[in-house]
């Protein structure tokens, strides 16, 4: 049913496209104003942005099946006085090889829309308030959004879908010095959720003023995969962490989900906690590599609890992980509540094997 309904849509894609015409592609230069071209310009446009500065731009509604793709060297720069770069509906888009720099709230933020593809963007020192709402890419009531080989740096946060069906894929991404989260998933349900191949860094002051600092790193909030297509968190990794006393590499299950795998993960002293499952049901996590050495905020590699009181809260697996996790002068690599029918198998706590080495481990075998 679902490749039935993904023809389907493809269908109906390649019809508008052909009423349309898929021929009409605009050069926008420096001094064009972008949000006159894409109100004076059909749907389906393919809008090539020279190299060179772009000054307090943004774009509003972009017509369906518009694609903003920048040539080598295209920047966008808000000056501090635009709130987004890009905003309110967004159906079949493409925004592509652009850097962004000094927008107020958000670098993208849609507020519903279909099928939208980030790749090869840049974004820095962009998103207001504490990072919980705004960031680089906010969207919502989404139905496809995928994020790949970008950079994020000096945000209030990374990427936030929020009650968004998938496919949802956030993939090959990097990340420095972003503030409350590297990518947060809340209420996203369905197919082909994916965030994998990231990595993202905590090193030194350069925050962007006013934002918080790292929280959890990935948040996965009341998060419904599928039974036969779970949503999978693997292969990222971490390294450096802020101040929180309750902060983590990723934390599953919060406020309840279901079928979800963190799979292949490597944190180096990512935040008190390495992987937490903080409720739901039918959530693993197997194969990931956690190191902390003794700091102020390290608390435990692994955890499986019923932390926010999740009405259903049952098969939780912990199965073939490796941990060398110091908490204070002990070592610190499970813990459980025993409130949600957890299973450990083939776990190794500790390995003392395990140390910071393993980022660079992770760079040979992940092709970071």
């Amino acid at each position: 049913m679902a490749l039935h309904r993904l023809l389907f849509a493809l269908l109906l894609l390649l019809t508008a496209c052909s009423n349309y015409g898929l021929d009409n592609t605009v050069i926008l230069d420096v001094g064009d104003n972008f949000q006159k071209a894409n109100d004076e310009n059909p749907p389906f446009t393919t809008f090539i942005i020279k190299s060179g500065g772009h000054y307090l731009q943004s774009v509003q509604n972009p017509k369906v099946g518009n694609k903003w793709i920048g040539e080598e060297g295209t920047i966008l720069d808000g000056y501090d006085e635009i709130s987004e770069a890009f905003s309110g509906v967004a159906r079949h888009i493409t925004i592509q090889n652009i850097k962004f720099r000094n927008y107020v709230d958000n670098g993208i933020n849609f507020r519903s829309g279909k099928n939208i593809f980030i790749d090869n963007v840049h974004i820095r020192d962009t998103g207001s308030g504490d990072g919980n709402r705004n960031g680089a890419i906010r969207v919502a009531n989404v139905t496809g959004l995928t994020v790949t080989n970008s950079h994020f740096e000096r945000v209030t946060a990374g990427i936030l879908p929020t009650e968004s069906k998938g496919p949802v894929v956030i993939e090959r991404n990097t990340a420095l010095n972003i503030g409350r989260n590297f990518v947060q998933l809340d209420q996203v349900k369905g197919e082909g959720i994916r965030v994998r191949y990231n990595s993202m860094e905590r090193n030194g002051d350069e925050l962007r003023p006013g934002a918080s600092d790292v929280e959890d790193w990935i948040s996965v909030h009341m998060v419904m995969g599928m039974p036969l297509d779970p949503a999978q968190i693997s292969f990222n990794r971490a390294r450096g962490h802020g101040p929180s006393e309750s902060g983590a590499f990723i934390i599953l299950g919060d406020g309840g989900g279901r079928y979800i795998i963190a799979e292949g993960n490597i944190g180096v002293r990512p935040g008190q906690v390495g992987i937490g499952i903080a409720g739901g049901s039918f959530i693993r996590i197997n194969d990931n590599i956690m190191y902390s050495s003794n700091s102020e905020v390290s608390n435990v590699a692994y955890y499986s609890a019923n932390i926010t009181d999740a009405r259903d809260c049952l098969y939780h697996t912990i199965q073939n992980n490796r941990a060398n996790w110091e908490n204070g002068v002990d070592q610190n690599n499970f813990w459980s509540d025993r409130a949600c029918e957890v299973k450990e198998v083939g776990n190794i706590f500790p390995d003392l094997s395990i140390t910071d080495r393993i980022w660079y481990e992770a760079e040979k075998f992940n092709g970071f």
